[in-house]
């Protein structure tokens, strides 16, 4: 009987010596500053959300290499690994977020009315490129949007290509409530019936483009001046942000 009471209390005895030999050790933790540019980027640290934005410092973070991705939208996420010290806090700044948003910006480019011009005043305007083309010319049929007048004096508008006899590039227009090109609003979608396929030239609010590939552009006439009557020529100085990728309405 006393071999019996023995044998079950050397293994409590065992077990309370173990115990004691492996005490919990907390991981230590720091802190991480970051600022982007722009600013306003969601902070994810090892794939978690922080619910930060930049600028702004996430605390109790643990100790040792991070993966930290920035997210913002329309722009790509940016990621880059940062080492944690326990107690003292790590700062990247200055964070160049590249945009998604695929534009182009073209001119000020300017471009003449039809009447009374010659090869050497073109008229009409390549969208993609950037170009000024004459509507008679050879590469008329690259020609999105021309300079339109009259004999009278009386239309100076600037309109769709496939409205000039023997070209048929079609280009739809929204005119904007706004005049700032560089605000960053979006393109409404085109919808039949609510866009229009001419502006008169003394528009003075950007005007939002759906060319015949699907692409959508943002223009401004930024000015105007020339003639004074029918085949004296006028012209108007047009810049624009052209969205090189198809249907992507995104300014």
């Amino acid at each position: 009987m006393k071999k019996l009471i023995l044998l079950l209390i050397i293994p409590s005895v065992m077990l309370i010596t173990s115990c004691s030999d492996d005490p919990f050790t907390p991981t230590p933790t720091g802190g991480i500053y970051l600022t982007s540019i722009p600013a306003g980027a969601a902070i994810w640290i090892d794939g978690l959300n922080t619910f930060n934005t930049t600028p702004d410092t996430t605390n109790n973070v643990d100790q040792g290499v991070r993966s930290v991705t920035l997210k913002l939208e329309d722009f790509r996420d940016t990621t880059f690994t940062i080492s944690v010290t326990g107690g003292q806090t790590s700062a990247v700044t200055n964070i160049v977020l590249v945009s998604e948003i695929n534009t182009s910006l073209y001119g000020p480019v300017r471009i003449y009315e039809t009447y009374g011009t010659s090869a050497s005043q073109p008229s009409g305007l390549d969208l993609s490129s950037g170009m000024a083309y004459a509507v008679s010319s050879p590469e008329a049929t690259l020609v999105d949007i021309y300079f339109y007048s009259d004999a009278a004096g009386f239309s100076y508008l600037i309109q769709s290509a496939d409205l000039y006899t023997g070209l048929i590039r079609r280009t739809d227009f929204f005119v904007s409530p706004n005049t700032n090109l560089f605000d960053e609003v979006d393109s409404p979608a085109r919808i039949a019936g609510t866009w229009t396929n001419k502006i008169n030239d003394t528009e003075n609010h950007y005007v939002f483009l759906y060319d015949h590939d699907g692409h959508y552009s943002k223009m401004k006439i930024v000015l105007r001046g020339g003639g004074s009557g029918p085949g004296d020529p006028s012209w108007v100085d047009i810049q624009w942000y052209y969205n090189n990728i198809i249907l992507d309405k995104r300014f």
